[in-house]
């Protein structure tokens, strides 16, 4: 048998095998065997069908089995004592096998390329200080209190922060007529709606009023085609409704499971300090990989690419389903993916470098922040973790995050010998 291997790129290996054909003659027989003790044909008991005749009724799928055992043996072997772990199945190219000469073909492998990671520990990034106004209190607080308000109709002109209630009788876009959608109601929150131009239109109807509008959708709207686009409503007003807030009392704090109005906006300070601490945590981290990819530049197998789009599609397909992406999603979705695929060897390499494990309080502490999210008990939510598995995941998890939070100064501390979970 003669193998040859050919490094083609940083990420792929092409592996030339040629096997000679008495290498199959052992692996036939064993199969032949195999059949021989399980094969039933007429006018034979189970065991006794002549070798002559399983070869005669089963020769080629035989030795279509023996050629798949063989070669999935030497490739195993072969890939071993080269060192070369594929991240997806080895792709076989040019194929031959006529019976009597050698059995050629190329396998190509892509590989992750080996990575040495320099200048993480001092890129001089560090995270920026934030705090929280009074003002962004007073924000939340006037949208907790919409969330909890209740709407009246009313009868007056509408205003701005009314509901107005309708229905679409005529639409064109660009002078283009349209289908009146089979749900012809709307309703409209005036001064928040994404088409402003719509909003004002409604501005001081009334209930049972006819009302033409005309006007333009922003470039920046959320529907890529209506950006820029004119439009030309014809409605009718069925409602107009006022937005009452609720009184900020004790059955109101009472809902909001705090006891007074003080308490209240302690609540919602950490709330905002703490998600703008993870953001600026996560732009800090994103800054640092860039500055790392830039000074350590490496391939990232399309394998992985792939493999990474086609996961992100799945989560986002109805009922979970595999999703192969097109050419153009994975020239659209490539860039992130290579990112975020870099993004993890380089922590992943950090956190072995270092020796950054995630301790038992680490892991504990997480637990207990997803029990109390879930509003489950910690025992019960920890016993899970564990019995599932998932516990393996959470420490490499948290490992990958503390070697984050090493490369922008933050150096944690871990238990170096932590009991593991069992």
């Amino acid at each position: 048998m003669n193998v040859s291997i050919k490094e083609t790129s940083a990420t792929v290996r092409n592996i030339e095998v040629a096997i000679p054909q008495d290498a199959l003659n052992i692996p036939f027989e064993k199969k032949v065997s195999k059949y021989k003790k399980e094969v039933k044909l007429n006018g034979f008991r189970q065991g006794q069908v002549p070798k002559s005749l399983i070869i005669k009724q089963f020769g080629d799928m035989i030795r279509q089995e023996a050629m798949d055992d063989l070669l999935n043996q030497v490739m195993s072997d072969e890939l071993k004592k080269a060192n070369i772990v594929p991240v997806t199945r080895l792709k076989i190219e040019n194929f031959k096998d006529d019976k009597k000469g050698d059995i050629t073909f190329t396998a190509i492998a892509e590989v992750d390329p080996v990575i040495d990671i320099k200048g993480y520990e001092s890129l001089g990034i560090k995270i920026m200080d934030v705090v929280v106004s009074d003002e962004e209190i007073n924000d939340e607080i006037k949208h907790l209190m919409q969330m909890w308000s209740e709407t009246a109709s009313v009868d007056r002109e509408s205003k701005k922060g009314d509901v107005v209630v309708g229905n679409y009788l005529e639409v064109s876009i660009d002078g283009e007529k349209k289908d009146i959608p089979e749900e012809r109601e709307f309703r409209s929150l005036l001064g928040e709606s994404a088409s402003p131009g719509f909003d004002e239109g409604l501005m001081g109807v009334k209930k049972g009023e006819v009302k033409d509008i005309h006007f333009i959708y922003p470039k920046d709207h959320k529907d890529e085609q209506f950006r820029g686009k004119t439009a030309d409503f014809k409605v009718e007003v069925t409602d107009v409704r006022e937005i009452r807030a609720p009184k900020m009392d004790e059955e109101f704090f009472k809902k909001a499971g705090v006891k007074d109005e003080a308490e209240l906006r302690s609540n919602i300070q950490t709330s905002i300090l703490n998600n703008k601490k993870q953001s600026a945590k996560a732009k800090a981290v994103n800054e640092a990989i860039e500055k790392i990819i830039t000074a350590n530049p490496f391939d990232v197998p399309n394998a992985r690419v792939v493999d990474l789009i086609k996961y992100s599609l799945k989560r986002h397909a109805e009922g979970n389903e595999e999703v192969e992406p097109t050419d153009e999603q994975v020239k659209t979705l490539g860039p992130e993916a290579v990112y975020e695929i870099k993004k993890h060897r380089i922590l992943d390499f950090i956190a072995n470098k270092e020796k950054i494990k995630a301790s038992q309080a680490m892991v504990d502490a997480r637990i207990e922040d997803l029990a109390k999210s879930y509003n489950v008990d910690f025992k019960s939510l920890k016993d899970h973790f564990r019995q599932s598995g998932r516990t393996v995941a959470l420490r490499d998890e948290l490992r990958i995050e503390a070697a984050a939070d090493y490369i922008v100064g933050i150096r944690p501390v871990t238990e170096e010998n932590s009991t593991e979970t069992k």
